[in-house]
């Protein structure tokens, strides 16, 4: 699997020249303008990445919200969450539980809701169809708390129905990000989980173009990884993805590091190998000879050749009987 590593390349060239030129200066005044010029480099690339991270973001956060604003079957927990997730008091909070709940309890209205609703509202609503609704008061921590809980019931039923509208993933690989059976802070968990999923597939098709034969595999990767650990958006997931697929964006990009994993045979006589090449030397001595080093001129003639320094070499044991 090849992993690439990107940078952006001061271009000091000119810089050199003009110093070069003016060899004749006080040495003081040729480092000042030497540093003034490089600064001046590193602020441009600075802000031309800057904008770059900034319409890439802009562009994910708009799919994102486009996939959300696609769902037309809400029920009417999710359609008061979407009214009521911009109350701007406490008060204002209870008044609208207080409005709904009295309109059930006088049976004026009798909205439709999802199976499998988890929320106290939901559960309200299902014993007001049978004409006995217990009562709830409306004190304390539990207006904010249901109000949490139908919006968690709709940010699941949003992402679920991505992965499965998507045929990413089934209702039954995600049925441990859905379930109702654990506390509040671990279905905010889960959610978050979702979103950090749905952040990474949306990533790939907006910015990368990839298609659903890579994001299926991708997607099971990250559902097994949250399945076992807890929310760590810092995580760095391997994703194999074949150099067909990335081909494209090697023109536009300053290769640094290529990583090349190869592994054979199975269960314990599987021996994994790992080949890291640079076009940094691991060591400032490496420059003066050849040795470690490889070369790009066979695949690219004509071109400038490039030269890669190997810098790391691993191999697993393997157990013999």
């Amino acid at each position: 699997m090849p992993i690439l590593g990107t940078s952006q390349t001061i271009p000091c060239c000119p810089a050199t020249r003009t110093l070069k030129k003016e060899g004749t200066r006080d040495r003081g005044e040729n480092q000042k303008d030497l540093k003034k010029k490089l600064d001046g480099s590193c602020v441009s690339g600075n802000r031309n990445g800057m904008e770059k991270i900034k319409c890439d973001t802009e562009a994910v956060d708009s799919s994102i919200k486009s996939i959300f604003s696609e769902r037309r079957d809400l029920d009417f927990a999710e359609q008061l969450w979407c009214k009521m997730k911009c109350v701007s008091s406490y008060q204002e909070l209870i008044a609208c539980f207080t409005l709904v709940l009295e309109s059930l309890e006088c049976g004026e209205i009798q909205p439709w809701i999802h199976h499998g609703s988890g929320s106290l509202l939901s559960k309200l609503i299902q014993q007001s169809c049978h004409g006995k609704m217990e009562a709830v008061s409306l004190t304390g921590i539990t207006p904010v708390q249901m109000l949490l809980e139908i919006g968690l019931d709709k940010m699941k039923k949003d992402y679920v129905s991505f992965f499965i509208g998507q045929e990413l993933a089934t209702l039954t690989s995600l049925d441990c990000f859905i379930s109702t059976s654990v506390d509040l802070q671990e279905q905010v968990h889960c959610v978050q989980k979702l979103h950090h999923m749905l952040e990474i597939m949306v990533s790939c098709t907006v910015l990368l173009q990839f298609k659903h034969e890579s994001l299926f595999p991708w997607t099971q990767i990250c559902i097994k990884y949250y399945r076992e650990n807890p929310l760590d958006e810092k995580h760095v997931f391997q994703l194999p993805v074949s150099s067909a697929l990335v081909k494209k964006f090697y023109p536009d990009s300053h290769l640094e590091v290529w990583k090349v994993d190869m592994s054979s045979g199975h269960g314990p006589k599987e021996a994994k190998t790992t080949w890291q090449v640079s076009t940094n030397p691991p060591v400032e001595h490496m420059m003066s000879n050849n040795t470690g080093l490889l070369s790009d001129s066979t695949v690219n003639a004509g071109i400038e050749e490039k030269m890669y320094f190997i810098t790391v070499v691993k191999c697993s044991q393997v157990h013999f009987r």
